[in-house]
């Protein structure tokens, strides 16, 4: 996929996860065309603990979003402390989140699953195959008690 074609895709998709998060709240940084990323903040309004997203799209829709959780107050990366916890596998142990939306799920990406084509993630992505429908899902996990156990692992001091 072209990066100019990704380019507009995610604008159009930005914008629409910008107008629909207005009333959560959410925080999405402006694009970064030279790099194909931006950032997305989310906060839990059961302990309001922010969550930070990083999205990069090169080849993007050909492939999903390559999706990292980062944590700014110690500049950690993709390590439990970036992550929610909760019931199931979708904020996965080793600090990625493991649904077909996510890049780092395939075993393209040494992803936990070998069994998912990741040409076909739009299709076993659902109703995540989009980035308010991303957003929304993990927003969802992070908004309510049965799914939400707060961090992975607790910051310093916490």
């Amino acid at each position: 996929m072209s990066p100019e074609i990704s380019l507009a895709l995610v604008e159009q998709e930005h914008h629409e996860a910008s107008k629909f998060g207005e009333q959560f709240s959410w925080e999405l940084s402006a694009i970064d065309a030279g790099s194909q990323l931006f950032n997305v903040r989310l906060d839990s309004p059961v302990d309001q603990e922010p969550y930070w997203l990083e999205f990069r799209f090169g080849d993007y829709p050909d492939k999903p979003y390559l999706i990292d959780l980062f944590y700014p107050p110690t500049g950690e990366r993709a390590t439990p402390r970036c992550y929610p916890k909760g019931p199931d596998s979708f904020f996965h142990p080793n600090a990625l989140i493991c649904h077909p939306c996510s890049r780092r799920a395939y075993r393209e990406m040494a992803g936990p699953h070998q069994d998912w084509n990741l040409a076909d993630w739009r299709r076993m992505a659902g109703g995540m195959d989009r980035l308010v429908g991303i957003l929304n899902g993990i927003y969802f996990r992070i908004s309510n008690v049965e799914y939400y156990n707060g961090r992975m692992a607790s910051a310093p001091g916490r």
